[in-house]
């Protein structure tokens, strides 16, 4: 839990810096002239602006005043094809996995199907009491297309288990004696096959710049892993999960 707060800590700074780009600044000097740009400062006694393709180096003595304001229509972005999401997140809830939370990642590229409408493949990495790559297809529904838009996801897939061999309890043994005892464990050998997963979600997508969105969303993980051993042995397990993620959007 830890890490995923720190992971979120550190997007939202990230995010913010580049928040801080999408601004256009006026800058009224004092012979009547206004510029509309950005202003970066060279020394404690110039600064350069650039405006558009031009760039002016003025001194400060020559400013008036400067303000800024967000760029108008800097976030909408309808003649993006397709985006790229990689996000991360925990796998929360009860079940007899070890770890209540465990950490999960993935990456996807999503095409553009109908204004609103996306649809993309994608892969990642969980670490359950195993480890496993859901390898999935994703399709997505944005409410809007603007700088911020809640959507609704829908992710199906199947669980390729990334260790060969597993251990499971097969054998335990006691041995009793009046002043002591002990405890014997035969662990069995089992072999990961896998298993479905599906991930419907629902979140929000802020938009930075045209290139560049965060992501947090919310969803309900059903995945299943099984596993076969000797003398037809079989094991199936499922998970009941909440999927809490947070994500970088690239155009």
């Amino acid at each position: 839990m830890n890490k995923f707060i720190c992971l979120f800590a550190f997007l939202f700074v990230f995010g913010s810096g580049f928040a801080q780009k999408n601004k256009r600044e006026v800058i009224y000097l004092k012979n009547g002239t206004v510029l509309k740009g950005q202003q970066t400062p060279v020394d404690d006694d110039k600064v350069v602006v650039r405006s558009g393709k031009n760039l002016w180096v003025f001194n400060y003595s020559e400013i008036d005043t400067i303000t800024s304001k967000p760029i108008s229509g800097v976030f909408e972005n309808e003649n993006a094809t397709y985006f790229l999401k990689a996000s991360a997140g925990i796998l929360a809830g009860s079940s007899n996995n070890s770890k209540p939370t465990p950490f999960s990642f993935d990456a996807s590229i999503n095409f553009r199907l109908l204004p609103k409408w996306y649809m993309g493949v994608g892969a990642g990495i969980d670490f359950l009491d195993e480890s496993y790559m859901p390898v999935f297809g994703n399709l997505e529904f944005h409410f809007r297309e603007s700088r911020f838009t809640p959507f609704i996801a829908l992710q199906g897939g199947y669980m390729i288990p990334l260790d060969d061999e597993v251990y499971s309890g097969g054998g335990v043994y006691y041995d009793y004696m009046p002043w002591s005892s002990s405890y014997y464990y035969n662990p069995v050998p089992l072999e990961s096959k896998g298993g479905l997963m599906v991930n419907p979600s629902f979140g929000f997508v802020s938009q930075l710049n045209p290139n560049l969105g965060l992501m947090l969303s919310f969803g309900y993980r059903y995945h299943e892993v099984n596993f076969k051993g000797d003398n037809h042995y079989q094991l199936d397990r499922e998970y009941n999960r909440l999927s809490i993620r947070v994500g970088i959007l690239f155009n």
